[in-house]
């Protein structure tokens, strides 16, 4: 070997020397020391996660329609109104994403209401106090939790509150609504594209208290006139009753008794006048 062969060897032994080759300890493989490594992150991640469990829930009201619920199981109840059930009963819902958050609060909605009331609807849950709403389909939902949505809450209210300020909410309220996918709306609006439709033709037919149905408002229906008369039968006889029946003309029915009665006293008035004329001949 020449010795410029061994100056390069020499070259790279200090080489390795400088990057630190020497010092890698003998014992224990690289498998040992990964897995080491790995234990350490997990431990970690495991009291981190148990952190997480332990930190006490916020206490967050949803109110929809008539009914009031409580999105989580807080400890501290102390003032809150009578709620009728709890939508979010496991641990990790308050950790999760808000996709996870709004499909519980959907299985939880269909379960109690129905699920046809809900269908081709999306939740909205609007929190008034920091001018937010949340919608189920956001496409940020996987990036952020009601944690951090809850912690906002908690670092400004307790800021207002050392400011002494005025009408500081006790706990975080909430609204639950429902408005149609824009999916939905957006397959109807290309439907209708394929038939005569026009723009007359979007809003939607609506026949409520509200907005009620109006067949014709130019013309105004007739109302029909109609008289009353009075009549007093305790007051009236039967000789009343005929006589307001010749006063109007009216024909009144007759029985055959009443009819053979009146040629009667015809006949016998001829035969008096007959009579009468023959004893003037005779005086």
């Amino acid at each position: 070997m020449s010795a410029g062969d061994g100056i390069q060897v020499s070259l790279v032994d200090e080489e390795e020397d400088l990057l630190g080759y020497d010092d890698v300890p003998e014992e224990g493989s690289e498998d040992e020391l990964e897995s080491g490594s790995n234990g350490t992150d997990q431990i970690e991640a495991r009291k981190a996660a148990e952190m997480l469990l332990k930190k006490e829930k916020p206490c967050v009201t949803v109110s929809y329609e008539t009914d009031l619920f409580l999105l989580f199981d807080c400890d501290d109840q102390t003032g809150l109104p009578n709620v009728s059930s709890i939508i979010c009963e496991k641990e990790s819902d308050l950790h999760d994403s808000c996709s996870g958050l709004f499909a519980s609060l959907r299985r939880f909605l269909e379960e109690f209401y129905g699920s046809l009331s809900f269908l081709s609807k999306e939740l909205l849950l609007d929190i008034p106090c920091l001018d937010i709403v949340l919608c189920e389909d956001n496409i940020y939902n996987g990036q952020i939790t009601f944690d951090d949505i809850a912690t906002i809450f908690k670092i400004l209210k307790e800021r207002s509150e050392r400011n002494m300020e005025h009408n500081i909410p006790r706990w975080l309220e909430t609204r639950l609504t429902v408005r149609p996918r824009f999916v939905s709306r957006y397959n109807a609006l290309v439907e209708l594209t394929q038939t005569s439709a026009t723009l007359g033709n979007i809003k939607p037919f609506t026949n409520d208290s509200s907005n009620p149905l109006v067949l014709d408002d130019t013309s105004t229906p007739a109302v029909a006139v109609v008289e009353t008369v009075t009549m007093d039968v305790d007051d009236e006889d039967e000789g009343g009753e005929e006589d307001r029946m010749e006063d109007r003309g009216q024909d009144r029915p007759r029985s055959h008794g009443e009819a053979s009665e009146n040629e009667s006293d015809e006949l016998l008035e001829i035969v008096d006048e007959e009579a009468d004329e023959e004893e003037n001949s005779r005086s």
